[in-house]
């Protein structure tokens, strides 16, 4: 293959999103769309991925930052074909051929852009069009071919004749140019058109009557080169990519029960016999060890889990840390900064956050753990809770080695509790407590002979 460029088009708003934030940057499985097109620019090694940004460019740089990207800005936007003329400075020691994505294409493969510049090479083409056939072709651009097959024209819905619109092959948006020819056939396009727009699609009229060689490449499947321009066909893009993420997961050994209901992102890593029930969603980087249960209705953001941990339904684990044979739930929260050792149990109705708990210690029923360290052997008792916040800053809480806990008792932060104490139920814990002893701090209890009513 010679030398590639990867142009990608990203300056539009995308008004039928009907959002504030440009369409590129839209999640589809918790990555904007924009990285799709990228991802495959870098597969086919690209000697430079060039985005052409407009509407919040600055948004778009923020977001790709430091990933060795090449930024060029559409200040008006004009059309597809002064959006690629934007990066005529950029390239022009570019000798090789140059590729055009489009960043609201997203379910573009490798394969097929691989085939594409390889059927554009062998053709020694000016420029080669990837095209698709569509049952309604409604909006899309229509292919135009010579009675020889080559490509002729591209004519855009809105300028098409009535016969025209009766054709079925469209354009994808997506080409491969010589970057020789490209630059100067966009520099002949006119704005003759129905939008006064720099038609991108122009430069394959152009090269017909230059007699340059003009081909065309099939995409079998629709929906890979299908544009998301509203909400309805994100949905459809983002179940596409859901099904792939869960297909290959499935394959690699985890246990999908419900895949119509699960929900996992592309960059989570879940170890074999693991096994995932319905309703569930995992995401960010989160990693899953190997024979894991995740049961109904939990929520894994960004979490590192170790293997045969157990997590009961309706779990909330979010940028946490939790080693081997962990039990955790129902209803349990985990929040950012927690980290659990082995054979750690966390019960129903327990929050955590900012804590660390040791080997075999256990909080199982309707706690509050805070900017806390728990050592090992710990129990905790029902209704305990770490009172860390005094109005002004949050203060620690030190629990050390096989600390009983009774049930009902607040540590007011911050205090520390010494190694084998016992805490009595119903006790507030306001001065640190010496290893071994018995602490409590509860009224006298009163009972008095309640007298009859007649």
């Amino acid at each position: 293959m010679k030398e590639i460029a990867t142009v990608i088009l990203a300056a539009g708003k995308g008004t039928r999103m009907k959002s504030n934030l440009v369409k590129v940057l839209h999640p589809l499985m918790g990555e904007p769309m924009l990285s799709f097109p990228i991802e495959v620019a870098r597969k086919i090694n690209s000697q430079d991925i060039i985005l052409v940004t407009g509407y919040q460019a600055e948004l778009i740089r923020e977001r790709f930052k430091g990933e060795g990207l090449t930024f060029v800005e559409q200040k008006e936007q004009l059309g597809t074909g002064h959006a690629v003329l934007c990066t005529k400075d950029t390239l022009k020691d570019f000798k090789g051929d140059i590729l055009i994505l489009c960043g609201d294409v997203p379910l573009i493969k490798e394969d097929t852009v691989r085939a594409l510049i390889e059927v554009h090479q062998e053709g020694s083409s000016a420029v080669t069009v990837l095209t698709t056939k569509l049952p309604n072709p409604e909006g899309y651009g229509r292919i135009i071919r010579g009675d020889d097959g080559g490509i002729l024209r591209i004519v855009e819905e809105r300028d098409a004749t009535d016969l025209e619109k009766e054709v079925k092959e469209v354009n994808t948006g997506i080409y491969c140019a010589k970057a020789s020819y490209l630059f100067q056939a966009l520099q002949m396009v006119g704005r003759e058109n129905k939008q006064s727009e720099y038609y991108l699609t122009d430069i394959v009229a152009i090269a017909t009557e230059h007699d340059e060689k003009v081909k065309g490449f099939l995409a079998e499947d629709p929906f890979e080169v299908m544009g998301i321009n509203n909400r309805e066909e994100l949905a459809k893009a983002n179940e596409v990519i859901r099904r792939e993420i869960l297909y290959k997961l499935m394959m690699n050994g985890v246990g999908i029960i419900a895949p119509q209901t699960t929900f996992i992102e592309r960059d989570v890593r879940i170890g074999i016999d693991t096994v995932i029930y319905p309703n569930c969603y995992i995401q960010g980087n989160s990693q899953i060890g190997k024979e894991c249960i995740i049961e109904p209705g939990s929520m894994i953001t960004n979490s590192i889990i170790g293997d045969s941990v157990i997590i009961k339904t309706c779990c909330v684990i979010s940028d946490s840390k939790i080693a081997n044979r962990v039990i955790i739930g129902p209803f349990a929260h985990l929040r950012p900064d927690t980290e659990l050792e082995d054979k750690v149990k966390i019960g129903n109705f327990v929050e955590i956050k900012k804590t660390k708990i040791g080997e075999g210690s256990k909080a199982s029923h309707l706690s509050y753990l805070g900017d806390a360290t728990l050592g090992r052997g710990v129990n905790v008792g029902a209704g305990t809770i770490t009172c860390n916040y005094d109005g002004l800053k949050k203060n620690q809480t030190i629990i050390e080695d096989n600390v009983f806990i009774g049930s009902d008792t607040q540590f007011v932060a911050p205090v520390k509790i010494g190694e084998g104490a016992y805490i009595g139920a119903g006790s507030t814990i306001t001065e640190d407590v010496p290893s071994g002893s018995l602490a409590l701090s509860r009224a006298k209890q009163v009972t008095k002979k309640r007298k009859r009513e007649l």
